[in-house]
Parts: structure tokens; sequence; C-alpha cells
């Protein structure tokens, strides 16, 4: 029998410590043995004098598995100002610390910092795109001319936005490695030039005769309120979702966003808004109280529920059932191209605007970070505005004196 080469073990890296499994037994009082499986890291932290002697301290980390053991172990030694293990840098692959990752994206959502629909985007790219490509890969051994390999494989299966989008993912994860001394820079760092990059597209509204349109087609629709309201408020859909009758003041002609309606997976959970000051408050045009008085007369025959805009029975509506019951007939009624919802926000912005509303009172309505972003995302729709301002000119200076004819 031919003798098979033994596989020479690998020697461990100065102060990499040991990765384990440790299976722990009990007996409960009743008599039964239960037995739990855990993964440990230990490290050394040198030798401490102990009744005369020397003794090795050892600092040990549990995870329910290699990958959060070792996170445990590293988030205690970044802590400490020390670098991880270069043996276990050599071993960890990108997929194993994608799962660091996604705890980490945990944890800022239980923070407040990220909704969990950034957490759904994220593991959509990283699912698709980043894992079956790298993911049995040593991260310390990606490489910058991988990746731009890998940016280039894609441009013939997806969209630019959808690389660019790929690109700022994997950038986030690396730049956690980094942060957490995995990697001593992110091989995304030497194709900054080279990094895929999609211009943001000029958003689209309707203009004024197809919003005109579309109010005519809605009314008398259970859900007319809802487009009256995303024409002439700017609402978010998933605030418009969200809406509760509590929320809404006729007698004053407001409505107050205080929540967004979220779906993750059929699931509709409410989360507070966008808008960064909180909540905010809209004044409400007559059209739209009108409408308003409209759906309350409507939702008293209906199943009852604290939402202004519910489904048939009550419940929150979802995007799908929406969109294929009630907007796509809705909007190919109107004779509109196949736009999506959104496409009102941008429609009330901009007649806001192209009316003269200041933007920093559209942009409060819309619940925008800053004026600028309201004005970098619209101004190429109103186009009248620069001759507005050339007309100022011509008010405060006065038109220049006709030329005389010459004899």
């Amino acid at each position: 029998m031919p003798r098979t080469k033994k596989r020479k073990a690998r020697r461990r890296v100065r102060g990499e410590g040991t990765l384990y499994q440790k299976t722990r037994t009990w007996t409960t009082k009743a008599g039964a043995t239960h037995s739990k499986t855990l993964w440990v890291a230990a490290i050394s932290e040198g030798f401490v004098a102990e009744k005369g002697r020397q003794r090795r301290r050892r600092r040990f980390f549990y995870g329910a598995n290699a990958s959060a053991a070792r996170e445990a172990r590293d988030k205690y030694l970044g802590e400490a100002g020390k670098e991880t293990p270069e043996g276990d840098r050599a071993t960890l692959t990108v997929s194993e610390f994608a799962d660091r990752f996604f705890r980490h994206i945990d944890d800022r959502i239980a923070g407040g910092e990220l909704r969990e629909t950034t957490k759904n985007a994220y593991d959509q790219i990283v699912r698709l795109y980043v894992l079956p490509t790298f993911g049995d890969v040593p991260i310390v051994e990606l490489s910058s001319a991988g990746v731009k390999r890998f940016y280039d494989s894609l441009r013939s299966k997806v969209s630019s936005s959808r690389i660019a989008r790929v690109h700022v993912i994997l950038g986030a994860m690396l730049n956690l490695a980094v942060e957490e001394h995995v990697l001593a820079s992110s091989p995304l760092d030497a194709i900054k030039r080279a990094a895929p990059r999609h211009r943001r597209a000029k958003v689209e509204a309707l203009t004024e005769r197809q919003a005109l349109q579309l109010r005519r087609v809605a009314q008398g629709h259970r859900l007319e309120a809802l487009v009256t309201l995303a024409l002439t408020t700017g609402m978010r859909q998933g605030e418009l979702f969200a809406l509760r009758w509590s929320d809404v003041d006729l007698r004053r002609r407001a409505v107050y966003v205080r929540r967004s309606a979220q779906e993750i997976r059929g699931a509709v959970t409410f989360v507070e808004p966008k808008t960064p000051q909180g909540n905010r408050r809209i004044t409400l045009s007559a059209v739209a109280v009108e409408a308003l008085r409209g759906r309350q007369r409507l939702a008293k025959r209906e199943a009852r529920s604290v939402l202004v805009f519910p489904d048939e029975h009550g419940r929150p509506l979802r995007k799908d059932p929406y969109f294929r019951k009630d907007w796509d007939p809705l909007r190919k009624a109107a004779g509109l191209p196949d736009l999506n919802f959104h496409r009102l926000r941008h429609t009330a912005a901009s007649l806001l605007l192209i009316e003269g509303v200041h933007p920093k009172i559209v942009s409060e309505m819309l619940g925008h970070s800053s004026i600028s972003l309201t004005l970098d995302t619209y101004s190429h729709l109103i186009p009248t505005m620069q001759a507005g301002a050339a007309d100022a000119f011509d008010r405060v200076f006065g038109r220049p004196p006709g030329r005389r004819k010459s004899g």
C-alpha cells in the first residue's frame, strides 16, 4: 500500500495565540445531561510573578463559531492598542470577515445609526457579488489588481450604478478591516482613480399637465388622497404609508411626519423618518384637505385602522400589492410612462420651486438634510430661475437706453 505524504502542520507565528473548540458538559438537578460546544480564542499576555514563581497569564474569548471568537479577541486587542495576531490575519477569509462586518452593522442599527433596510441592501450586494468571487480568499491576499479585474468582469453583467454600489459596500467592509488591524491598508486605496463611478441621474418630474391628468383619473379612487398628498406635500412613499389619523389636523390644515414604513421580505415595520431634525410639520393645501376629508368619510365604511392609507383589510400597505392593484392602473389610465411613485415627490418639489416658493421652505417640506441638497437635486428642472435673476437686475438698475438711429 503506497504511503501518503503527511501534511506538515503549520507553525504558529509568535503572538498568534490559539483557536480551538471546547465542549462543556453539565448535569441538571433532574439528572439530565447537557453539552454545549464553543470556540475559544486564547492569547498570552506575558508572565506575572506569583508566589515567587513566573506564571504565564492567558486571556480567553468565546464565541458560537470561530469567527465570533476571533472577533471578541480582536475587539479586545484593538481597544488595548494591539494588532490582530499575524498568523490569524493570514487565515481569516473574506467570508469570515463578512460575518464580522454584519455584526458591526447590527450594532450600528441598534444604536440608531443605520436602518434594517440598509443591512438588507448590503447583504444582497455581498451575497450576490462579493462572496461568490472572494469568499474563500484570505482577506490579507485581496489585491487591488484582483478587485479591479472583478469590477471589469461585472461591466458586461450589471449596470454602472450597481458596480459603484458594490465598490462602496466592499470599501466599507475593508475599511472596517483596517480599523480592526486586520489589514494594514485597504486594497481599494490603490485604485481610487479606476474606482467605479456612477453619475447620479437627473431626477425627472411630471409636467403640470401630467400631474393634473393623474389627479383627474384618481378622483373617486379609495386612495385618491394618497396621490394628492404625494403631489402636494412631497412626502416619501414610506411616510405616506405610515401616516396615522393622529398625525392629521384638518382644522389647522397640517400633517405631522412622525414615522416611516419600511418593508423587508414582506414584513412592514415603522421607524423614525429620514429627516435629521426629527418630526416635521407640513401645511396642507385646500386641495389636500378636501382629499383627506373624502378619505375620512370613506374610512368610516372600511375596516377600522389607525392608518390613513391602509389596504382594504385595515393592514399597512405593502409595495408590491399597492403598485400592482392601485398605482399601475392609475398611471396607465393617466397615459403616463412606466415611472415609480417617487416621481410624485420630485414633481411636488419642482412645481413649488417653479412657482417661486423659497428653496428653504421646499427643503423643510421634503425633509432634506440641507437646502443645498434641494438645490443640487432640483435646480436643473427650473431653467426659469436664472431668467428671473436676470430680470431682477433689470428692475434694480433699469434697462439700458435704446440706441439712437444714425442719421
